[in-house]
Protein backbone atom coordinates (compact mmCIF):
# COMPACT_ATOMS: atom_id res chain seq x y z
CA UNK A 1 0.00 0.00 0.00
CA UNK A 2 3.06 2.54 0.27
CA UNK A 3 3.73 2.11 -2.90
CA UNK A 4 1.81 4.87 -4.42
CA UNK A 5 3.56 8.15 -5.23
CA UNK A 6 5.41 6.30 -8.11
CA UNK A 7 3.63 2.48 -8.17
CA UNK A 8 6.52 0.52 -9.44
CA UNK A 9 6.85 -2.50 -7.35
CA UNK A 10 9.05 -0.96 -4.75
CA UNK A 11 8.59 1.53 -2.00
CA UNK A 12 11.13 4.53 -2.53
CA UNK A 13 12.41 6.64 0.72
CA UNK A 14 9.94 9.09 -0.02
CA UNK A 15 7.11 6.57 -0.27
CA UNK A 16 8.12 5.22 3.11
CA UNK A 17 8.24 8.44 4.85
CA UNK A 18 5.33 9.33 3.23
CA UNK A 19 3.03 6.67 4.27
CA UNK A 20 4.09 6.10 8.12
CA UNK A 21 4.21 9.98 8.95
CA UNK A 22 0.47 9.70 10.18
CA UNK A 23 0.27 5.86 11.13
CA UNK A 24 -0.60 7.37 14.88
CA UNK A 25 -2.41 10.04 13.52
CA UNK A 26 -5.12 9.18 11.20
CA UNK A 27 -7.46 11.92 12.09
CA UNK A 28 -5.04 14.44 11.05
CA UNK A 29 -3.93 12.86 7.90
CA UNK A 30 -4.11 15.26 4.86
CA UNK A 31 -7.20 15.12 2.54
CA UNK A 32 -5.09 13.65 -0.43
CA UNK A 33 -2.62 11.21 1.46
CA UNK A 34 -5.74 9.57 3.31
CA UNK A 35 -7.53 8.87 -0.24
CA UNK A 36 -4.45 7.26 -1.38
CA UNK A 37 -3.45 5.39 0.92
CA UNK A 38 -7.58 3.69 1.26
CA UNK A 39 -7.12 2.10 -1.77
CA UNK A 40 -4.39 -0.62 -3.47
CA UNK A 41 -2.42 1.49 -5.96
CA UNK A 42 -2.13 -1.93 -7.84
CA UNK A 43 -5.26 -2.61 -8.83
CA UNK A 44 -6.23 -1.61 -12.25
CA UNK A 45 -8.65 1.31 -12.83
CA UNK A 46 -8.27 2.85 -9.72
CA UNK A 47 -8.22 6.65 -9.02
CA UNK A 48 -5.14 7.60 -7.16
CA UNK A 49 -5.08 11.72 -6.52
CA UNK A 50 -2.57 13.67 -7.51
CA UNK A 51 -1.06 15.97 -4.12
CA UNK A 52 0.80 18.17 -3.26
CA UNK A 53 3.98 18.21 -0.60
CA UNK A 54 1.78 18.75 2.36
CA UNK A 55 -0.59 15.80 1.47
CA UNK A 56 -3.43 18.28 0.11
CA UNK A 57 -4.88 18.25 -3.43
CA UNK A 58 -3.38 19.54 -6.50
CA UNK A 59 -5.41 21.66 -8.53
CA UNK A 60 -5.61 18.94 -11.18
CA UNK A 61 -6.93 15.36 -11.44
CA UNK A 62 -7.02 13.10 -14.31
CA UNK A 63 -8.09 9.55 -14.76
CA UNK A 64 -9.50 7.22 -17.73
CA UNK A 65 -9.28 10.08 -19.95
CA UNK A 66 -11.43 12.93 -17.85
CA UNK A 67 -9.32 15.85 -15.82
CA UNK A 68 -11.09 18.03 -13.27
CA UNK A 69 -10.43 21.03 -11.44
CA UNK A 70 -10.13 20.21 -7.73
CA UNK A 71 -10.07 22.69 -3.94
CA UNK A 72 -7.22 21.76 -1.47
CA UNK A 73 -9.35 19.33 -0.09
CA UNK A 74 -10.63 17.41 -3.47
CA UNK A 75 -14.09 19.10 -3.65
CA UNK A 76 -14.95 19.50 -7.75
CA UNK A 77 -15.51 22.55 -9.20
CA UNK A 78 -18.52 23.08 -10.96
CA UNK A 79 -18.15 22.77 -14.61
CA UNK A 80 -14.24 21.93 -14.48
CA UNK A 81 -14.40 18.21 -15.97
CA UNK A 82 -13.48 17.82 -19.69
CA UNK A 83 -12.30 14.93 -21.61
CA UNK A 84 -9.18 13.69 -23.46
CA UNK A 85 -7.85 17.43 -22.73
CA UNK A 86 -6.18 18.93 -19.76
CA UNK A 87 -8.32 21.42 -17.41
CA UNK A 88 -7.58 24.98 -17.31
CA UNK A 89 -7.52 25.56 -13.36
CA UNK A 90 -5.47 28.68 -13.94
CA UNK A 91 -8.86 30.33 -12.90
CA UNK A 92 -8.39 28.21 -9.30
CA UNK A 93 -4.56 29.56 -9.25
CA UNK A 94 -3.20 26.76 -10.46
CA UNK A 95 0.71 26.50 -12.05
CA UNK A 96 1.81 23.61 -13.49
CA UNK A 97 5.13 22.62 -14.08
CA UNK A 98 5.83 21.03 -17.49
CA UNK A 99 6.86 17.64 -15.22
CA UNK A 100 3.08 17.72 -14.15
CA UNK A 101 1.53 18.39 -17.85
CA UNK A 102 3.38 15.42 -19.03
CA UNK A 103 2.51 13.62 -15.99
CA UNK A 104 -1.18 14.39 -16.52
CA UNK A 105 -1.01 13.52 -20.17
CA UNK A 106 -0.08 10.46 -19.78
CA UNK A 107 -3.16 10.00 -17.28
CA UNK A 108 -5.38 10.82 -20.24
Amino acid sequence: MCDDMVVDGSISVDEWCDCFTFADDLRHEPPCHKARHDVDPHLLGVFLPRCDLEGFYKPEQCHDGNCWCVDRYGREFDKSRVQNTLPDCGQYASDLTEEDVAYLKARI
